[in-house]
């Protein structure tokens, strides 16, 4: 793949993310008070102040620090989709609207942000085979 290609895809992943949870932000500034929001919220912002960075800095030479982040955003983003909502539901002693917001941004939260992951689990695969073909080269 070349540079080009993954930068544009980056790119195009990165304002998509960021599209979306604007959106996610939206929805939850629409309902009462509830503690699920919030920590999603607060984590999809922090994925997006990794994703930046990443894309900002993203160069011709390959390195391991990138792709690390990759797998980072990765496993972050998966866990905010599926493990964070039963932890903090199950940890709650009362009764918001967190189940409401669930199911408002579910088709964002559990297809369109999964498959999101699932083509940067690729573009990562790919990444990390670029760089050791380059880093065998190179010795």
């Amino acid at each position: 793949m070349k540079y080009k290609y993954k930068k544009i895809f980056l790119l195009l992943f990165t304002l998509l993310y960021i599209i979306l949870t604007i959106i996610e932000l939206i929805k939850y500034l629409k309902f009462d008070s509830e503690l699920f929001g919030l920590v999603y919220n607060i984590i999809n912002i922090f994925i997006i102040f990794l994703l930046i960075p990443l894309l900002y800095n993203y160069k011709k030479n390959y390195s391991k620090a990138r792709i690390s982040k990759l797998i980072l955003i990765i496993i972050i983003g998966i866990f905010n989709s599926y493990i964070l909502k039963t932890i903090v539901i199950n940890s709650m002693n009362y009764i918001d609207t967190s189940n409401l917001y669930i199911k408002d941004i579910y088709v964002i939260k559990n297809i369109i942000k999964i498959i999101m992951f699932i083509l940067l689990m690729i573009f990562t695969y790919i990444e990390s085979k670029t760089t050791k073909i380059v880093l065998k080269k190179a010795k």
